[in-house]
């Protein structure tokens, strides 16, 4: 059972939500700290960078909630939620309003919504009055440090950033003010699956398919067996070993191996390493195959990402990542 293969359920999978939650008030809490708040964009200066700190390709941020400490956050842009572990979540008292469904590796698994006032996260405020309430023991032993919560995309309002896994940093723009970057090719992007950042790419002799752009996932390349299993030519190892992807939901086999070819980002790569899993929930029902592009390969990336815009920028730094 490999690391990448556990914090992918907490990843772009996590979104699949449908029920509706009651408005729940919370209890009185002290007001939002933070000079910046991405809550009133008008505010914020031209760029924002918050340093990051990086775990084994993993960044996070000391995250404020409610005015109060709630310890390490993940910066996750496969998730769709927030996410705070339920041990946080009854350290601080936060009331349960309501409950839904998130969609992992291995199936569903119900989680209840905590109300929250203020969302602090690398000392500037993001958008978020609920979060899912998750545990998160296994990732944060598996990782070997204490994950206190994640912060998902659509933590950001939808505003410009820049993910730098060579600072590391996050930085985020105004919008009226944003200017593309002059050094990085631009690629079109969708986001309406449930506002991940997913990109076109291709494998093996032109097969296409969906990537999501996944920072909590250490995985260079996660894809669905189908692919596998009506593609066989794309791999150039037929099989170096296999596993399971456990998650939310349970556990699901996994075969390990590599792809012949990837065709991503205007790049064409040769015998990138890939995970082949079953497809649950929203990424099972996608026209095209849908996968995951982990941390191990974003990490030669400098990414701009502008979700309004449905754009990517992305600037190939192989080999500068520790």
């Amino acid at each position: 059972m490999s690391l990448g293969l556990i914090l992918a359920l907490l990843t772009g999978c996590a979104g699949d939500t449908g029920t509706k939650t009651p408005s729940v008030k919370s209890p009185a809490a002290p007001v939002q700290t933070a000079a910046f708040s991405v809550n009133h964009p008008d505010t914020l200066p031209e760029s924002l960078t918050i340093r990051l700190r990086d775990h084994r390709g993993y960044l996070f941020a000391r995250t404020m909630v409610n005015g109060r400490n709630a310890g390490m956050f993940m910066f996750d842009t496969g998730s769709s939620l927030n996410v705070v572990s339920t041990g946080v979540a009854g350290r601080l008292g936060l009331p349960t309003a309501g409950s839904s469904v998130a969609t992992g590796v291995g199936g569903a698994q119900a989680f209840d919504f905590r109300p929250v006032r203020s969302l602090e996260f690398g000392g500037v405020g993001v958008a978020g009055d609920q979060m899912a309430a998750i545990s998160l023991h296994t990732m944060s032993r598996a990782l070997g440090t204490s994950v206190s919560g994640l912060i998902g995309i659509r933590a950001l309002n939808g505003l410009p950033f820049t993910l730098d896994y060579q600072e590391p940093s996050l930085t985020i723009y105004r919008r009226d003010t944003f200017k593309a970057p002059k050094d990085a090719p631009v690629f079109p992007a969708r986001f309406d699956l449930v506002g991940l950042p997913v990109i076109d790419a291709e494998v093996g002799n032109g097969h296409k398919v969906w990537l999501i752009l996944d920072s909590g996932a250490d995985n260079a390349l996660t894809l669905p067996r189908r692919c596998l299993t009506d593609w066989p030519e794309i791999v150039s190892v037929k099989n170096s070993g296999s596993g399971a992807s456990s998650g939310i939901g349970g556990s699901v086999a996994s075969t390990n191996t590599w792809l012949g070819r990837l065709k991503i980002f205007g790049l064409d790569l040769k015998n990138t390493p890939v995970t082949f899993e079953e497809a649950t929930g929203a990424l099972a029902r996608q026209p095209k195959p849908i996968g995951r592009v982990g941390g191990e390969m974003l990490k030669n990336f400098r990414l701009t990402i502008d979700p309004q815009g449905r754009r990517i920028w992305a600037l190939w730094l192989p080999g500068t990542a520790e």
